[in-house]
């Protein structure tokens, strides 16, 4: 059955493939055109509060793996050098000029969707789903690197084309969503698929194309919808039923939420303190270090903690959409979008599902999440923002 949908799946994107690589699409522009002459200028709304969140998301880490030792664990030390990486990598993208050579995204699909591929046959399996290849010590996950360059590569795709050539573009979009979408749903990650959709929903929305495409993709996943639903794994059902029905197995597939609710209601305004969280210090909360790190936030920091993360997101993702509106390009203007629908459906998917207005897909909560692929894909996305803020000289 696997090798069956890989073939699928391979067949997908080898018409796509075909159809948008071109040799013509490579641009040759000068390596002065590519990289930012210093000084350069680093907001602080792109490197200060997501450091501000990383740090947080450390301490808050610490709490969840804490044991007694005043030692901190292997993974927040891990954590802490993902970090590190994070900020390089900052610096790296933040060096290069994004904008200045757009139809080079093409040459990052290949890579990265062999890596989705390869996920496939010698991924490791980790809570029911083959998301993560290791390397050496570590461990990866292709999926968190593939939302870089599918933003580049969907903002390119619409943001250049003439009237003629707008179906076109928009059916070519439509493969390279696919071709991502389809091996992330064989991981199975259906959190990762739904960022996707959602990530080509908005810039489709932000372009904006004709309502008749929107009204294609929306039939589309109407479509696919219902046989979907029977190629879901069993407890990705369970926690879609227990999303709809919280009280139905509360030992079950509602176990999670349950106990995140627990913990959050239990932080009242100011929270328990740090490490004194009964629901987080007692492992009560599954997987608490990464896809339910809310859930100590709000047990153990409170109502006011919470309200401080929030306000450093909206002011982060506020701050994105007002570089939206002060870039040059089309494309420019995609990419921004891009990363914020990212981010916005992450924060909004992974916080709602804690407190039971979203169901359990276990999608990272960006900067706080413990996990090293996340901390370096958002970090790009940063570098990203920085590189088309600052003008080139």
């Amino acid at each position: 059955m696997r090798v069956s949908a890989s073939a699928i799946i391979l067949t997908v994107a080898r018409v796509g493939g075909r159809f948008f690589f071109r040799r013509s699409d490579v641009e040759v522009v000068p390596r002065k055109a590519l990289i930012h002459r210093l000084p350069i200028r680093f907001p602080p709304w792109y490197l200060g509060i997501p450091l501000l969140l990383s740090i947080f998301g450390i301490i808050l880490l610490y709490s969840t793996t804490y044991t007694g030792d005043a030692l901190p664990s292997q993974r927040v030390v891990l954590q802490s050098v993902w970090l590190i990486l994070g900020i390089l990598l900052y610096f790296l993208v933040s060096r290069i000029r994004i904008g200045a050579r757009p139809r080079s995204a093409h040459l990052f699909f290949w890579p990265i969707w062999l890596l989705l591929i390869a996920t496939l046959f010698v991924g490791l399996a980790v809570h029911g789903s083959s998301r993560w290849i290791k390397v050496g010590p570590v461990q990866v996950q292709p999926s968190e690197f593939s939302k870089f360059f599918v933003v580049l590569l969907l903002a390119h795709l619409l943001s250049e084309y003439t009237k003629r050539e707008e179906f076109t573009k928009f059916l070519t979009a439509c493969v390279v969503v696919l071709a991502f979408v389809l091996p992330i749903l064989r991981q199975p990650d259906l959190g990762t698929a739904s960022a996707f959709v959602f990530l080509f929903l908005t810039l489709m929305f932000v372009k904006p194309l004709p309502r008749r495409y929107l009204f294609i993709v929306f039939l589309a996943l109407l479509i696919v919808a219902i046989p979907g639903w029977f190629m879901l794994e069993d407890y990705q059902k369970a926690r879609i039923v227990s999303f709809f029905q919280p009280s139905g197995d509360p030992l079950g597939g509602g176990y999670h939420v349950n106990q995140s609710k627990i913990a959050i209601g239990s932080g009242g305004v100011f929270g328990k303190g740090f490490l004194h969280g009964t629901q987080t210090q007692g492992q009560f909360i599954p997987v608490q270090a990464a896809d339910f790190i809310f859930a100590t936030l709000g047990e153990e920091w409170g109502f006011v903690g919470a309200l401080l993360v929030l306000g450093l997101y909206l002011t982060f993702l506020l701050k994105s959409f007002s570089l939206a509106r002060q870039v040059k390009t089309e494309y420019e203007r995609l990419i921004v979008f891009g990363v914020l629908a990212v981010i916005f459906f992450q924060v909004f998917v992974n916080i709602g599902m804690t407190i039971s207005l979203m169901p359990v897909t276990g999608l990272p909560l960006p900067f706080l999440s413990y996990g090293g692929s996340s901390t370096l894909t958002m970090w790009a996305f940063c570098g990203a923002l920085a590189s088309l803020s600052t003008p080139p000289k």
